[in-house]
């Protein structure tokens, strides 16, 4: 018999068979599992169950998107050390002695440190809370730790916060506990922040300030050994005995009598995830064990003699296996309660025996129970629910997706929940809060710490100040020099400012669905992307640098917007199958493209219609990021994250990914996140790690830490500000940190570029001169300032000087001059030091656009339109027949300066639909609707064939300054958002009418008893007046919008007269006097 063969299939059908029965969730840090088995199990539970909120079917993508490159192809978890990023990093230390920092004080740090500026954001937070302690004695004085953003500590209750973890070896701090007898010792578990292992118990004798690693280690434990995930759950200080401490961890419960310097393993093969004691009685201690393979996750374990020993308590039913939380309170010492998604129990002789109380209608991440009274209970997960009467009811008390937060909001998904003195405290994704009544109200009290998880950033390269960034559960943010905006809620992702228009941004939810700002983060609005909501969690979003209204998107296939997210339509497809993971286009020819998807790497040079691969040389591992060299776009890099020792993390190709050649060099194994190359002389190669950045020049073989203030934790994005010189990184947990490039701390900083009309779908327009403005800091003087400019192709073979107009600003001696509609512009600004140090921008283009509206239109998939329309002499209704209508020869306003005018605006909504609806005047005749006070809001209608908007009737004044003469209004309808002026192809319709602007004093009037009629109007030139009736005495009179005078004649006897009109296309006015009567008219000449 082939004993060997048979214990194989022994082997692989136990594998099998646990793998069923086990929850995924578990599986997920069970490192002796398969990557790929634990996604199978988890697609196989969500084939059964609802994918929603709360649900853990995000927290599941998530885990797949941080973890799979790391694993892929084979997704062996068991081989893989556990300290494996720390040697990794603790290597490159020992081998590459840092030099001395030649910039003092090092990266910034640029937040966010609060959450409290809300534009458009639904659930706005700072970031991840795990644990927190509060001082019992001295309230003011409280702990926090975060998920990735390490240990914080306060002294003010929540006044003032300051980070002091920032430089020991990992970043996450989950669970935490101070002395009894002196608040100012406290133990902190540090861990990974993404797989929980943890590197020891770190203790601080002084409030946080300093730390040193326990005894209580990995090395002394004999953790860490391959394919192991070891943890530490709890922390508990005994409440009376000092020195004693309990540790529960994942291999059991630790007993230390000595703070740590020594322990004792009372219990193993088991996850004690809850510690709790007696609050009167000293020798009772109660556990949760939530071991999966166990059997007590059903009960709680008890001790009765400190702690030596422990059985357990009675099966507590109808838990049903489900995780569970202790609780006790002073108020009734005896009493034990449990909570779980399936309910709370109590115990009322210590922990004996449990009795169901009520099932609340939300799952359980967090329960406390009042240590003043036991009527009052804590209860939660997504929202949270609140008991006064001992828990035999609860009711919600916070609701997580308040966009304009309140005492009610604590942020979505309770961590943590404990009472002091009376006072609720919760952690959650986003807040650290609490309740001084019974959960009535909520405090956000963590102001302060900055632990935002980042996922990405896009920069804005015409103002060093702006930027777009997107992370986990707290949504996309803006920064720009008047601070944070919260922006959009969910998880956000990529994000892209548009080159030269700071305040036109898009971003992204996970999976590929973008929304998008055209005002800075004021407003926001969706922009259709296809397919968005179906592409990768991290779905790839780029801008072409060479035409910048250009927008790319990515999903199983590359899509094009170009007009900034309208107007979609699908260029090609890669070869592979399946998400595009990964995405770069070249700088300076944009028709090469790359796409990726774990090892396949494809290259299109027909700007994405057709692609070949140049996987051929590279590792078949996944690739976690790729960048073009901006200046040479033969050179391109990727990188890799895969936890292994192979010394391959980071390749270059020269010849466009024919041959690649691995410049890991003194890398060793650290895992690259991400990669970006300057535009300087030296090309300098940066990368972001799980630790770290580094960097080389483009002909270096060896690789710098450039770390000198950042925070020891992943950067998940690096970007490049050109005109700044200044190198930009997101990161997990310690939100987002800037830098000069390398040797450029003291160069000229281009810190914002402006022309005088910033591109829009309408703007620059034909005619309009655009001066370029910088603003310039440098410590010494500058020997020149100019552009350098082309049309059609970025050639910059013209020059313009710059002179000093005020302070640090410069502006150009003349426009970049006039070119028709069409023309492609591109221009850079260069400013030159008294040292030859020379800072460029980046390369920014504007299209000149034709002196026309912007198109747009609905369409007819559905009957969502404009039903009625009524202003200052327009009185339409209509039924939908096309997409769009121009009214402007038919339907048209008379108004003037100063005077208000009611405008109404009936909707179809084509069911019970929420359909919105604007309106736009265009009063300076520039041809766009973009100026202040061009917009009107007209609210929204639903569930009716022609009924009023919510905002109609809107009071419209026609400005002061408004241009005299003809103009239009765009009326347009949207559903489930309201429209933009230039939206094309959506389920809606758009109108368009024409308005006529008299001067203050110069109206039309009609006081000739007889109908006069004037044929045709609009005119080429001639025109002829019927008076209605015969008149003895006829005086005629054409004046301009401006009074003055243009033709006047006389006539008598007459019904009929035949009048020409010389003048230039526009508005003029016949006044007509017949008899006793006085008649003002419009003529139009076209």
């Amino acid at each position: 018999m082939n004993y060997k063969l048979l214990l194989g299939v022994v082997y692989l059908c136990s594998i099998a068979i646990l793998t069923e029965a086990q929850d995924y969730k578990q599986l997920m840090n069970d490192m002796n599992v398969n990557f790929y088995d634990v996604c199978k199990e988890a697609e196989k539970y969500f084939e059964t169950h609802d994918k929603g909120k709360g649900s853990g079917w995000k927290a599941y993508q998530r885990w797949r998107a941080w973890n799979e490159d790391r694993y892929y192809p084979s997704g062996d978890r068991k081989t893989i050390d556990p300290f494996f990023l720390k040697k990794a990093y603790h290597d490159f230390l020992s081998n590459n002695p840092q030099p001395e920092s030649l910039y003092p004080t090092g990266w910034k740090d640029l937040g966010p440190y609060d959450a409290n500026t809300i534009t458009t954001h639904y659930s706005p937070g700072i970031g991840r809370v795990e644990c927190f302690y509060v001082n019992p004695a001295n309230p003011q004085q409280m702990y926090l730790g975060s998920r990735s953003g390490g240990f914080w500590r306060t002294g003010d209750g929540g006044g003032t916060w300051q980070n002091t973890s920032d430089f020991l070896i990992a970043s996450g701090v989950n669970t935490m506990d101070a002395s009894p007898t002196d608040a100012d010792s406290v133990l902190i578990n540090i861990r990974n922040a993404t797989n929980g292992a943890s590197h020891g118990i770190f203790l601080s004798g002084d409030a946080g300030n300093t730390w040193t690693l326990t005894n209580f280690n990995p090395s002394n434990l004999g953790w860490g050994g391959l394919g192991d995930n070891d943890q530490i759950y709890k922390i508990a200080y005994h409440p009376t005995i000092a020195g004693l401490v309990f540790i529960g961890t994942s291999k059991g419960l630790y007993r230390s009598t000595d703070n740590l310097q020594t322990w004792t393993q009372l219990i193993s093969n088991t996850d004690i995830t809850d510690i709790e004691f007696h609050p009167a009685s000293a020798n009772i201690i109660y556990l949760y064990d939530n071991y999966y393979w166990g059997s007590n996750q059903s009960l709680i374990l008890r001790s009765t003699d400190f702690g030596l020993t422990f059985s357990p308590s009675a099966t507590i039913a109808g838990n049903n296996d489900a995780e569970g939380f202790i609780a006790v309170t002073p108020a009734c010492p005896n009493c034990v309660y449990f909570a779980s998604d399936n309910g709370v129990w109590r115990s009322d002789d210590a922990g004996q025996n449990f009795t169901f109380l009520v099932n609340p209608p939300s799952s359980c991440d967090g329960f406390a129970v009042s240590d003043t009274d036991s009527l009052h209970m804590h209860y939660g997960y997504l929202d949270t629910y609140f008991s006064n009467d001992g828990g035999y009811t609860f009711s919600q008390v916070t609701d997580w997706a308040n966009g304009n937060p309140d005492t009610t909001y604590i942020h979505a998904d309770l961590r943590t929940a404990e009472c002091i003195n009376g006072v609720f405290y919760a952690g959650t994704d986003g807040y650290l809060c609490k309740s001084p009544n019974n959960g009535l109200s909520w405090y956000r009290m963590n102001d302060g710490t900055g632990i935002r998880e980042f996922y990405a950033v896009g920069v804005s390269q015409s103002n060093w100040q702006v930027h777009m960034a997107g992370s986990q559960d707290n949504g996309t943010s803006i920064l720009s020099d008047s601070g944070w905006i919260e922006w959009n809620g969910g998880d956000g992702m990529e994000a892209i400012v548009q080159p030269l228009n700071d305040q036109w941004m898009i971003g992204s939810w996970q999976f590929g669905t973008r929304q998008r700002t055209q005002d800075g983060g004021q407003s926001r609005n969706g922009i259709n992307s296809p397919d968005g909501g179906n592409g990768d969690w991290q779905a790839p979003l780029m801008f072409d640098p060479n035409l910048q209204m250009k927008v790319y998107h990515c999903m199983d296939s590359l899509y094009v917007s170009d007009e900034f997210g309208d107007g979609w339509y699908t260029v090609g497809t890669p070869s592979f199958t399946g998400n595009i993971k990964v995405a770069a286009v070249a700088e300076n020819n944009s028709d090469r493209i790359i796409l990726v998807r774990y090892s396949d790497i494809e290259l299109s040079q027909d700007g994405g219609q057709t692609y070949t691969s140049i996987a051929n040389g590279l590792p078949g591992h996944s690739i976690t990021d790729v960048a073009f060299d901006p200046k040479d776009d033969n050179t391109i890099l990727v990188t890799y994250s895969r936890y292994q020792n192979d010394n391959e993390k980071i390749y270059i190709s020269h010849d466009l990914g024919q041959t690649w050649t691995n410049i890991t060099y003194n890398l060793g194994n650290m895992p690259l996140r991400t990669v970006v190359v300057d535009h300087t002389d030296a090309s300098n190669i940066y990368v972001g790690a799980e630790i770290g950045v580094y960097y080389k020049p483009m002909n270096g073989t060896t690789w710098t830490l450039y770390n000198p203030n950042l925070a020891n934790t992943t950067v998940r994005d690096l970007e490049i500000q050109y005109g700044a010189n200044t190198l930009k990184a997101a990161t997990w947990g310690r939100g987002l940190w800037e830098y000069t490039l390398v040797g450029r701390n003291d160069f000229p900083a281009i810190l914002t570029t402006n022309i005088t009309n910033p591109p829009t779908s309408t703007l620059p327009k034909d005619g309009m001169d655009q001066d370029v403005t910088a603003v310039i800091s440098y410590a010494n003087n500058l020997t020149s300032v100019y552009v350098k400019w082309s049309i059609d192709n970025p050639t910059f073979d013209s020059t313009i000087v710059m002179q000093n107009t005020m302070d640090s600003t410069w502006q150009t001696i003349q426009p970049i001059p006039n070119y028709p509609g069409g023309t492609k512009m591109y221009f850079k600004v260069y400013a030159v030091g008294n040292n030859g140090d020379t800072t460029e921008t980046y390369k920014f283009m504007y299209t000149v656009r034709a002196l026309e509206y912007c198109t747009a239109s609905g369409n007819m998939a559905y009957s969502t339109s404009i039903t009625a329309v009524d202003f200052g002499g327009i009185n339409k209704t209509s039924a939908k027949l096309q997409p769009y209508t121009d009214y402007t020869t038919t339907d048209s306003a008379n108004v003037v300066v100063t005077n208000n005018y009611n405008l109404n605006v009936n909707l179809n909504t084509d069911g019970n639909y929420a359909i919105y609806a604007k309106a736009w005047i265009d009063w300076n005749r520039d041809f766009d609707f973009d100026d202040p006070g061009e917009e009107y809001d007209m609210g929204f209608a639903q569930n009716t064939t022609n009924g009023p908007t919510s905002l109609s009737p809107v009071t419209v004044t026609v400005p002061a300054n408004a241009v005299v003469g003809e103009t239009r209004m765009r009326v347009a309808c949207f559903y489930n958002a309201p429209p933009t002026a230039c939206m094309n192809g959506v389920d809606g319709e758009v109108e368009d009418y024409a308005i006529i602007v008299n001067p203050l004093g110069l109206s039309v009037q009609n006081k000739i008893s007889s109908p006069v009629q004037i044929y045709p109007n609009p005119t080429t030139g001639k025109f002829a007046v019927d008076l209605g009736k015969l008149y003895q005495s006829i005086r005629v009179e054409i004046t301009d919008v401006s009074g003055k005078l243009i033709y006047t004649t006389q006539k008598e006897n007459t019904r009929f007269m035949n009048l020409k009109l010389k003048e230039a296309a526009g508005v003029y006015l016949l006044k007509l006097q017949v008899d006793n009567e006085i008649g003002t008219y419009k003529v139009i000449k076209e």
